[in-house]
């Protein structure tokens, strides 16, 4: 996730993960810009992390959610790959993303599980003056002592990591707090959204619009 970084080793724990930073640099000097980056982890599928991976991606594939520990299934989708290398990259993506939900739910069934495509050249260049718009609306409305209507939203809002690490889903979070800037928020987000698939275990009214999230902390 955004505050815990990618690719943390229970194992070595004093090693610690790659943050966010760490992930821009990596890209940066690998000098590629990729179809797609995915991430076969936890908790990566955040407004944070998509736009630092869009200097470097057209899309990301991610999950919101934690993952299940057999993560992603490789063999279909990568032999689909190989049968026709010039697949188109949504493609690609939808199937890694059919074939991760479909063997999750055949060897780990009940545990919750999502999986999402987003275009990152639609969301860098919608997302980040809405959410900007959005967090001034609400840091308006706690100066005004509405503060209880900020804190109503957020308190409802779907959380994910069994609510461990305060990271939460946004577009949850804006139609709560109904207001035109939350709206046209959630709005944008849905759109950079391309493909997403969850398991039975999440909220069918959440899952239509909960792939991407943020850290409530960034709301002041």
């Amino acid at each position: 996730g955004s505050t815990g970084g990618y690719g943390y080793d229970e194992r070595f724990v004093s090693a610690g993960a790659m943050s966010l930073a760490g992930i821009n640099t990596a890209l940066k000097e690998g000098e590629v810009n990729f179809d797609f980056v995915g991430f076969d982890t936890c908790l990566m599928a955040t407004v944070e992390n998509a736009l630092v991976v869009s200097n470097y991606a057209d899309y990301l594939i991610a999950s919101e959610e934690t993952e299940p520990g057999v993560g992603w299934y490789y063999t279909d989708w990568l032999t689909a790959l190989g049968s026709n290398t010039s697949m188109d990259t949504l493609d690609i993506g939808k199937n890694i993303i059919d074939s991760f939900t479909a063997a999750c739910a055949q060897t780990c069934p009940g545990q919750k599980t999502t999986l999402s495509l987003i275009d990152l050249a639609e969301l860098s260049q919608t997302v980040p003056s809405e959410l900007s718009d959005f967090s001034k609306d609400t840091t308006d409305l706690i100066q005004k002592d509405e503060f209880a209507t900020v804190s109503k939203a957020r308190s409802s809002t779907r959380e994910y990591a069994q609510s461990r690490i305060d990271q939460v889903d946004l577009i949850d979070f804006a139609n709560k707090m109904a207001t035109q800037e939350s709206k046209e928020l959630a709005q944008v987000l849905r759109g950079a959204i391309k493909y997403n698939k969850t398991s039975t275990g999440i909220s069918v009214i959440i899952c239509c619009c909960c792939s991407i999230f943020f850290l409530a902390g960034c709301v002041p």
